[in-house]
């Protein structure tokens, strides 16, 4: 009876800690996902500000678009 409350006793001190590490853990998951979404975004914004810019190069230098 007393090693089963020792037991329980070790068990429930680590409760909160895992529990803190599990939530830890989902979000710097949830983060590292929302800055991988945010990285794309941006990449998709600069090829299209590159491509506006590209279009307009070619049109004051009086070159045809490659499209």
């Amino acid at each position: 009876m007393e090693s089963e409350n020792a037991l329980l006793g070790y068990f429930i001190s680590w409760v909160p800690f895992l529990i803190y590490l599990i939530a830890q853990l989902w979000v710097s998951i949830w983060l590292t996902f929302k800055l991988i979404r945010v990285q794309q975004a941006m990449v998709r914004a600069q090829e299209g500000i590159l491509a506006k810019l590209t279009d307009m190069d070619n049109r004051m230098s009086g070159k045809p678009s490659q499209d």
